[in-house]
């Protein structure tokens, strides 16, 4: 009973986490000590139903919860406490990052493995920097069902793949505030047809990335968690950045690095 229960905060914590600009659900579902199972769990479906309906059902209630529940507090929270929100959820980054750690250490490292890293953790930064010049509106043109399909795959991609922020991409394509705004409204009737196109996007792009990444998992086990480890690695330092990008009282302050370490507590007891 314990295990689900800690399941079903994780996946609370990811779903939160899914809705902040900059923060990878992904990265999340890593440092919370989820990732891999999730993965194998959605590949290897059918090898054992049972056990993968019950990961993947609680883990998913614990999403849809707070993603319901939470669209509008977070956004409340960032427009008026933004310090403190987000070193709350970088503290929960750092705190499951340990458990991670103690995975790499249990395989065999080359210089190979360091340089894809280094590789992965300098090609974030500079995305990121490049992706910062100029936000780009593609989206305005398509009625809701085909947007909202769209939204769907590339949340399954950025959700799976570590590191990609779906919040972040949503921001660039000019999509970020309807897409809250939907969630904050997910069970209204005139929303189904949207709910449902939505759905079938997740799934599309669920069942395309997961393929890719189980696979990587299998045959370049040690290549892929040092891939991993750069994603989230420079999202702590671009999240980092992008938080301190602005001037704040010495309360707030002091207030975020308290939930700073009170999310890196959560995340070691939660693990």
């Amino acid at each position: 009973m314990r295990y689900f229960f800690n399941l079903y905060i994780k996946g609370v914590i990811i779903g939160i986490g899914k809705i902040i600009p900059g923060v990878s659900g992904s990265v999340l579902a890593m440092s919370l000590g989820i990732y891999e199972e999730a993965i194998k769990a959605i590949n290897h479906f059918f090898k054992d139903i049972s056990r993968h309906f019950k990961f993947l059902f609680v883990v998913g209630l614990g999403i849809i919860t707070s993603v319901v529940l939470t669209s509008n507090i977070i956004k409340y929270f960032l427009n008026h406490f933004y310090l403190p929100t987000m070193l709350l959820f970088i503290g929960l980054i750092i705190g499951g990052i340990s458990l991670f750690l103690k995975k790499i250490k249990q395989e065999k490292t080359t210089k190979v493995d360091i340089g894809i890293a280094s590789i992965v953790f300098i090609g974030m930064i500079v995305i990121s920097i490049f992706s910062q010049e100029k936000s780009f509106e593609i989206f305005n043109h398509l009625n809701d069902i085909t947007l909202f399909l769209i939204l769907g795959i590339i949340e399954a991609i950025t959700m799976i793949v570590p590191g990609i922020s779906g919040t972040v991409i949503f921001m660039l394509i000019g999509c970020y505030n309807k897409l809250i705004d939907f969630l904050s409204n997910l069970f209204v009737i005139d929303n189904f047809k949207i709910l449902v196109s939505f759905g079938i996007g997740i799934v599309i792009g669920t069942l395309i990335v997961v393929k890719l990444i189980d696979y990587l998992l299998n045959k370049y086990k040690t290549k892929t968690y040092m891939a991993i480890l750069g994603f989230t690695i420079s999202s702590i330092l671009l999240l980092f950045i992008q938080t301190l990008n602005n001037s704040y009282s010495f309360t707030q302050i002091i207030i975020g690095l308290l939930l700073l370490g009170l999310g890196y507590k959560i995340a070691r007891k939660i693990n």
